[in-house]
């Protein structure tokens, strides 16, 4: 039986398992999570919105696909983006403790990249941040496989990098 209910059918089955021993863990532990996404345009916090029982543990997800939402909602500086780029490790980072900062989550996830075009396809940068402890990053090169393809590896990074900062 899937656990998730909404993304099931483009969910690897490990995916889905490894989403909800995240949630179960945050859960037991009374961590709060928060995401800060571009390219996944919010399917990441669809996936832990997804898992009954155990996502009340989200708080709040930014989608934040224009520089400007990068800037407004976490306050992540335009000139960072502008000299870095948007699609870089810097403004990963820089994701990722704007979301936990504006948010009562204990663990934030930020994901960036170039889904299906840009410099590089499938280029995605990821940060997650927990107060107290070095922000994680993580750089992927999914390849030219498509928007939705890449989304969904986005989605096994995503999960994994938030666990092990539990």
């Amino acid at each position: 039986m899937n656990d998730t209910e909404t993304l099931s059918p483009v969910l690897p089955d490990e995916t889905e398992e490894a989403t909800r021993r995240l949630l179960q863990k945050a859960h037991e532990r009374d961590l709060m999570l928060a995401t800060a996404e571009s390219c996944t345009g919010g399917m990441l916090a669809s996936l832990l919105t997804d898992v009954q029982g155990v996502a009340h543990v989200f708080d709040r997800g930014f989608v934040t696909y224009s520089n400007e939402a990068k800037a407004e909602m976490l306050g992540v500086a335009l000139d960072l983006i502008e000299t870095k780029g948007a699609v870089s490790r810097e403004v990963a980072i820089a994701m990722a403790e704007g979301a936990l900062a504006h948010s009562r989550a204990h663990i934030a996830l930020a994901v960036t990249g170039f889904a299906d075009a840009g410099d590089e396809p499938g280029l995605v940068h990821f940060g997650c941040a927990r107060a107290g402890r070095k922000t994680a990053h993580r750089e992927e090169h999914f390849g030219p496989g498509g928007r939705g393809a890449t989304r969904v590896k986005c989605m096994k990074v995503a999960v994994e990098m938030m666990t092990e900062m539990l």
